[in-house]
């Protein structure tokens, strides 16, 4: 009892010290909170504007939706289909507030941010692309700088220099647009976004070639994306003859092998430079010499092919058949019991309602584990098809078009459907064929599970919120969705080539298809399970600092028509 009273009057000692400086704290808190508020006004303003919105509709929007889904889960049709899951499932949770529900693009600030980034990054320029981007910064040597620009500006009729300076300005006299003056947003990032953000802000200009001069956040893009950013522009780089110039010394080597060339101001700089490296033939004749004529062979990484798995003609398709089921499977083994449990009650529930579907599983260089597990007798009514693809796009590439369905539906082997997946997909795709649209159907939620604990949900085309400037970032809609058939004849799944920093098919397939005039909708009240585990697709390539391929649809003229938004300009 008396250590207990010691305590006490420890507790009372420290409560009275600290008093004094308790409206101090107090008063910090509620200014850090007016400041965020203050913040997210200024970024919900600014999306607003790019889309035709205003911040109040997308805010009363935001409320309506959260409450209205919220309801659902705990007392409704997405209830019942959580709770028919997880007795199939228990990893998968009962729904609770402490569970995050996330909405693209609100899901984070720095989303926001970044899509405002871009879009204020490419405003600035009218939208327009450039044949030659000089990215640079105010460490440059002025009198080099303007050397570099002389001799790329003969090349190129249209050119850009990027600052990406966060303060300083750099000498020339040719259009230059400072990364952080022209958007406040991008002062808003973390670097690691502001590095994203100049990458997809220059890969949607298209340039011929991209110049890497003094810009450290440029370097830091190239040891990130080079490879990506090589397999469609020209990466070059200025070595400054200045010996103090520790940046250029310290970059030249380690991207050098992503370079098609190297500027040099002169030929006793060329020399050095040789002699330092000791540089092979090969490697001295990507040396070019400003003002002087020069071959330089461009480097390209050593892509595989864009697309695989199209080489047969597809099958005809069966009349009586509505939908064809199809799950891939690789390395999955047990874990398929319970997704193919799913599987079966869905095509229960669309077959009772009249729908025919063809199930088929897909066996992609698989293991001998996972094929005895999808051996089982029970799946008899199941098609099984061996292919050896290695390639998650190019096997549904082929599978597509063997498949007899009027629909087309993927499920990954280790993921799980609400029971009215296919039959509310199905019917949306039939409403949408009797009104003359091009639909793709996707679940109202993907509910994340065993490695992860969250839902998002999935943002319709026709949402206040859909922003198509969020693909440069991130997609809103993955592959386990439900097309007709022809989207994924007319427009087959890419490769992946994680080596070189290429992946996400799935992302890529929903801006092809959404520039290609296909409208992407949800079905009400159903759900797609997606299982995290330490090691997946999506894993290994955030893990290489993966992005999707550089598209047109992405290009930076082509934007305010996919937005479909009248710029005001002037306006903050």
């Amino acid at each position: 009892m008396d250590t207990i009273k010691k305590l006490k009057s420890q507790r009372n000692w420290l409560l009275l010290a600290a008093f004094p400086f308790l409206p101090f704290f107090v008063l910090i808190a509620l200014l850090q909170r007016s400041q965020k508020n203050r913040m997210r006004a200024f970024s919900l303003a600014t999306f607003a504007r790019f889309h035709g919105r205003s911040p109040q509709q997308i805010s009363a929007w935001l409320g309506e939706f959260r409450s209205d889904l919220t309801t659902r889960l705990q007392a409704g049709k997405l209830q019942e289909m959580a709770a028919a899951a997880q007795q199939i499932e228990p990893l998968i949770p009962t729904f609770s507030n402490s569970i995050p529900v996330m909405c693209h693009p609100l899901s984070s600030r720095d989303f926001l941010h970044m899509i405002n980034g871009i879009l204020e990054l490419q405003e600035r320029v009218d939208f327009k692309r450039f044949d030659t981007v000089v990215v640079t910064s105010a460490a440059a040597d002025p009198s080099e700088l303007r050397a570099v620009i002389s001799e790329v500006e003969q090349q190129d009729s249209r050119l850009l220099v990027i600052n990406t300076s966060r303060d300083g300005d750099v000498a020339t006299q040719c259009e230059t647009l400072s990364v952080f003056s022209a958007s406040r947003h991008m002062s808003l990032l973390k670097d690691a976004d502001c590095q994203r953000v100049l990458l997809e802000y220059v890969r949607s200009l298209h340039p011929v070639r991209v110049v890497v001069a003094d810009s450290e956040m440029m370097s830091d893009v190239v040891s990130l994306y080079g490879a990506a950013l090589a397999a469609t522009s020209e990466v070059w780089a200025f070595h400054s003859a200045q010996r103090d110039n520790q940046f250029t010394q310290r970059y030249f080597y380690r991207h050098f092998d992503l370079f098609s060339g190297v500027y040099v101001s002169d030929e006793p700089a060329r020399k050095a430079l040789v002699a330092r490296f000791m540089l092979c033939e090969d490697a001295a004749d990507r040396l070019a010499v400003l003002g002087e004529p020069r071959e330089t062979k461009r480097v390209t990484p050593n892509l595989l092919p864009a697309i695989g798995g199209t080489d047969d003609g597809p099958c005809d398709v069966d009349d009586h058949l509505d939908i064809s089921l199809i799950m891939t499977a690789h390395n999955e083994t047990t874990v398929t019991g319970m997704t193919m449990i799913s599987a079966n009650a869905s095509v229960a529930a669309a077959e009772a309602e009249g729908y025919k579907v063809e199930k088929i599983i897909v066996l992609d260089a698989a293991t001998e584990k996972t094929r005895a597990c999808l051996s089982n007798p029970a799946y008899a009514d199941w098609s099984v098809i061996e292919i050896a693809e290695r390639d998650l796009g190019r096997a549904r590439n082929r599978i597509v078009r063997m498949a007899r369905g009027k629909y087309i539906a993927f499920l990954d082997a280790d993921d799980l459907f609400s029971e009215n997946w296919l039959l509310g997909g199905a019917a949306l795709l039939d409403a949408a064929a009797s009104d003359g649209e091009n639909v793709i159907a996707h679940p109202e939620v993907n509910w994340f599970f065993d490695g992860d604990r969250s839902l998002l949900a999935v943002t319709p085309q026709d949402s206040p919120v859909f922003s198509p400037a969020l693909f440069y970032f991130t997609n809103y809609y993955d592959s386990l969705c439900m097309a007709p058939r022809q989207a994924h004849l007319d427009l087959p799944y890419v490769s992946r080539d994680v080596r070189n920093g290429l992946s996400y098919q799935d992302h890529q397939f929903a801006v092809e298809t959404l520039a290609a005039g296909w409208h992407h909708k949800i079905a009400p009240d159903t759900i797609v399970f997606k299982r995290r585990r330490d090691s997946s697709l999506v894993t290994e390539s955030s893990g290489k600092n993966s992005v999707i391929r550089q598209i047109t649809p992405l290009a930076i003229d082509n934007i305010p028509a996919l937005i479909g938004f009248k710029r005001e300009t002037g306006k903050n």
